[in-house]
């Protein structure tokens, strides 16, 4: 039987993975080992996640694929995307063609699935005011998080510029720490909001459900 392993670049999105998108799949009566792996970046010193060049996460894919009967995915941020990486565009509107230019670099395999968060795993969090009323208790705070939440419809548009980013947004409203408060807020959100609010995000897991069903 195969197994789903997750390649991704940091601590929140090993939570994240854990905590929401592997039960989330379980719940749908899927019954393989799935895990979360950061990318190694340095083999010898045992160092994992951060900037993840390419050559890092095909590395990690072919040590993996190795193994056998595995589907490999990842969840990489577009922001501060590498230009290692195949096919590499700094226009958002490229985002997919860089995913297509992975996948055919890794062999064209249907069990692998190449995922760039667009532009990065805390766009999700603006799905609802919800998780963020978890971490701030400041009512002005949370009326400046709830203005950007109602300009952009689909959270996954927010980035106006490097500090138009989300995560930086984050960080200028309230102080945003990534582990502690991205847990927090991930938590009080739920993942079917995320679904619903954010398309390219629902298409991923749409994809791996796809894969799973075939066998």
């Amino acid at each position: 039987m195969k197994r789903l392993v997750f390649l991704v670049e940091g601590d929140t999105e090993i939570i994240f993975i854990e905590k929401h998108v592997i039960p989330y799949i379980y719940n749908l009566g899927f019954s393989i080992a799935i895990n979360a792996q950061k990318i190694v970046t340095n083999r010898k010193l045992n160092k994992k996640g951060g900037n993840v060049n390419y050559e890092y996460l095909k590395n990690d894919v072919n040590r993996i694929l190795a193994q056998g009967d595995v589907i490999i995915t990842t969840l990489l941020d577009f922001f501060r995307l590498p230009t290692s990486f195949p096919g590499y565009s700094a226009d958002i509107s490229n985002i997919s063609n860089i995913e297509n230019a992975v996948f055919v670099d890794l062999g064209n395999r249907e069990n692998i699935i190449p995922y760039i968060q667009k532009h990065e795993m805390e766009a999700l969090m603006f799905s609802s005011i919800e998780g963020f009323e978890i971490v701030v208790d400041d009512e002005e705070r949370l009326e400046l998080l709830e203005k950007v939440i109602s300009k952009y419809p689909d959270p996954e548009d927010i980035n106006t510029s490097p500090q138009g980013a989300p995560s930086k947004r984050l960080e200028n409203i309230f102080g945003y720490d990534k582990v502690a408060d991205g847990e927090l807020i991930l938590e009080g959100l739920g993942i079917e909001i995320m679904i619903e609010k954010c398309p390219r995000f629902a298409n991923w897991l749409k994809k791996i459900i796809d894969v799973l069903k075939k066998g």
